[in-house]
């Protein structure tokens, strides 16, 4: 049994120390009433408090959220069986609560319609787009018939309709004229 480790290290003047504390008794009456330090005081409440690290807070902060969750889950039932007022605003408080601790504020679902209106707005790159198709879309027949005719064919087909009809000189197959010649 000698190599049973002590977690907790339990020290009944400790122990006395906090429940005293806890009670309400200030660390300098502490301090007279077991005639040690207000220093001595408190290392022994913080040898009794759980350590003060992520970790505790994480753990401290789910038990209140679910001490919350079940009172709010009890007082509904009573609110809802009972039609009772009381029940039903303190079943209210509570959400409020329970929002706040899980990050859920007015600030965060309250819509703002100016921003809810700008998201629906199309995107700079759909105005532009739109914008040059209102100019194609404005344009003569003739072009608008050239333009389709110019979107079937490739590129080196269409320079070559292009220079085949003016009296121009072929291109040199790279879809530039041939070096010498002027454009």
């Amino acid at each position: 049994m000698a190599d049973i480790v002590e977690l907790i290290p339990v020290n009944e003047q400790d122990e006395a120390i906090f429940a005293a504390w806890e009670a309400g008794k200030g660390l300098r009456t502490l301090a007279r009433e077991f005639v040690l330090s207000v220093t001595q005081v408190e290392q022994a409440l913080d040898r009794m408090l759980p350590i003060f690290d992520a970790q505790t807070q994480l753990r401290a902060f789910k038990r209140e959220l679910h001490r919350l969750e079940d009172l709010s889950g009890e007082f509904y039932t009573l609110a809802k069986r009972d039609k009772d007022h009381d029940s039903a605003h303190l079943v209210a408080r509570l959400n409020e609560r329970i929002c706040a601790m899980r990050g859920y504020s007015p600030v965060n679902v309250r819509m703002d319609p100016l921003t809810v209106q700008v998201a629906k707005q199309p995107s700079s790159r759909d105005r532009i787009a739109a914008a040059i198709n209102r100019l194609v879309e404005q344009a003569p027949p003739a072009q608008r018939a050239l333009r389709k005719r110019l979107e079937q064919l490739d590129p080196e087909e269409a320079l070559a309709l292009l220079n085949a009809g003016n009296g121009q000189a072929p291109s040199d197959g790279n879809g530039s004229p041939p070096a010498g010649s002027e454009v």
